[in-house]
């Protein structure tokens, strides 16, 4: 039998240390968790030693510098490394960056762009010896790209900033299409569900001819699988949950034909003061006719119709807070309650009432209009009342804002167990990478490290890559400053350029379209009391128990 070398025993135990830390989950109980608290009390004693001496009674004669270089083997050969949502994303495009289709690591064998599976995808080691190249083309897909995977720097990013991590490189979008920069991050998909779009939008604008406005039809969303021009719905349409747009045709048996994106405008760009949801776009008003820019904003409410929109963000506090019931206004004679249809209700004054006469429920409800941004950043249509959940129920606090329930949207998938260990044990083998070094951990590093984990399961079958070489073992430490330019790009990408480009371009031409050449400014003419009323109880009740609306508004285009 060979002689396996102490240097070649050391590599295969940091690679085993790796795989046992993978398949053990991030429990308090794991072997993780078990290493994060070795590392607190070698940072706390500044003694490395006591990090080393705990992997020897744990059976590894491995340091934690080979435990890195563990990681590095596996990050520059196998893409399951990279496993996650990559859902914040960024397209350089020709006008400027826009968003980006979500991207989803799965596995070594699968890989989902914008919900597509990619097919004879390859991963390419990188010369580096630390990350790796993911590339497809058009043979059998849509899209065509090639991506390069960065891990995270985290003793030199901002205390406030999870580790993550990252790519960039290039995407073809279609086979007629330029290949662009295309960059992202793990995170939430920056895609919104048709609902949070829903409302009366009555103040619109075509462009009859250059700088020449008319009113233009009126746009209902409803919810997310009704909308209607003119009061007539719309048939097939198609809701591209990246882009925020309502495309529909003429081949579709509808009277007319149009593409539309929403736009959420927090606030008021000079000299209008509308703020909520905007649209614009263009509209073929007939078989034959030249598309027209068309654009739109919600009305002031006038009656029970002009707060349509599904309600999907609720509370009920009955002395805990917990999520209410969907509440979808669908015109003046129409209004469903957690999907069951309300009978003889009234409305009056911007109030809604139902009494458990041939209903389940009863509630007093009334509308308002959020004018000024929440913590969250909600502006828009919101109700708070009370509701009776039943004949022998108390009628409690009720309260709710448009968009999606928590839960009901497929494209908000939670890190799996596997990206939620990766992302974990990333940063804590850095963390015993830099002691072992006799480096201080900054304070970014240590407070991730004394942070208690989320609980996890076990991932099944993990492949670490091959054996380490132990003369040519994978490089130490060498993604720092690549890592940080292309997280400071792909973050300034996402989060500031495609905001300001967006929201400058598109919510100046929208406003100005519409409250100037079309209407009167919308103005609000809900009381300071109701205002009050409902901004407090929305924002307490619904904002800060129901995550949803956190998620919305991050990845919302202002």
């Amino acid at each position: 039998m060979a002689t396996v070398s102490p240097s070649q025993l050391q590599f295969n135990d940091a690679q085993r240390f790796f795989t046992n830390c993978l398949t053990g989950g991030n429990a308090p109980e794991s072997l993780t968790q078990q290493y994060l608290n070795v590392i607190n009390q070698g940072a706390t004693a500044n003694n490395s030693a006591l990090v080393t001496n705990w992997l020897t009674q744990q059976g590894y004669t491995c340091t934690p510098t080979q435990i890195v270089q563990a990681q590095e083997q596996m990050s520059n050969n196998q893409l399951s490394f990279w496993t996650g949502v990559y859902g914040t994303t960024s397209i350089n495009s020709a006008t400027g960056y826009v968003f980006g289709p979500p991207l989803v690591v799965e596995s070594d064998t699968q890989v989902m762009l914008d919900n597509v599976a990619l097919v004879n995808f390859t991963f390419t080691p990188s010369s580096n010896r630390t990350t790796g190249t993911l590339s497809w083309t058009l043979a059998n897909n849509a899209t065509a790209g090639s991506i390069t995977f960065y891990p995270p720097t985290p003793i030199t990013q901002d205390t406030n900033t999870n580790p993550t991590n990252s790519f960039a490189g290039t995407l073809q979008t279609s086979a007629s299409a330029t290949a662009l920069p295309y960059s992202g991050l793990i995170g939430p998909i920056t895609a919104m569900p048709l609902e949070t779009w829903s409302g009366y939008y009555g103040t619109t604008s075509i462009e009859t001819s250059p700088g020449q406005y008319a009113t233009g039809p009126i746009l209902v969303v409803v919810s997310a699988t009704q909308v209607t021009l003119n009061n007539v719905a719309l048939i097939n349409f198609v809701y591209d949950d990246v882009n925020n747009q309502v495309t529909w045709s003429l081949t579709d048996n509808n009277s007319t034909a149009g593409s539309v994106s929403f736009v959420n405008v927090p606030t008021a760009i000079p000299p209008s003061t509308y703020v909520g949801n905007t649209f614009y776009g263009t509209l073929t008003q007939k078989s034959g006719a030249t598309a027209v820019n068309y654009s739109g904003q919600i009305s002031t409410p006038t009656n029970l119709q002009s707060w349509t929109g599904t309600y999907g963000i609720t509370s009920v506090n009955n002395s805990t807070t917990t999520v209410g019931p969907t509440l979808v206004v669908a015109g003046n004679n129409s209004v469903t309650l957690g999907g069951t249809a309300l009978q003889n209700f009234t409305y009056l004054g911007s109030t809604l009432t139902w009494t458990l006469s041939n209903n389940g429920t009863a509630g007093n409800i009334t509308f308002a209009l959020i004018t000024t941004p929440t913590a969250s950043g909600y502006v828009g249509s919101s109700f708070s009342g009370t509701l009776q959940q039943g004949a022998s129920a108390s009628s409690l606090p009720y309260s709710g804002l448009v968009g999606a329930a928590p839960g009901s949207y497929p494209s908000y998938p939670g890190p799996s167990t596997f990206e939620t260990v990766m992302q974990y044990l990333g940063y804590v083998v850095t963390g015993g990478f830099a002691l072992e070094m006799s480096y201080k951990l900054g304070s970014w590093a240590y407070t991730k490290l004394t942070s208690t984990p989320p609980e996890g399961d076990v991932v099944e079958d993990p492949d670490v890559g091959p054996e380490i070489d132990p003369v040519d073992p994978p490089p130490i430490n060498t993604t720092t400053d690549t890592t940080t330019d292309v997280t400071t790009d792909v973050t300034t990408d996402v989060t500031t350029d495609v905001t300001t480009d967006v929201t400058t371009d598109v919510t100046t031409d929208v406003t100005t379209d519409v409250t100037t050449d079309v209407t009167t400014e919308v103005t609000t003419e809900v009381t300071t009391e109701v205002t009050t009323e409902v901004t407090t109880d929305v924002t307490t009740d619904v904002t800060t128990d129901v995550e949803v609306v956190t998620d919305v508004e991050v990845i919302v285009v202002m």
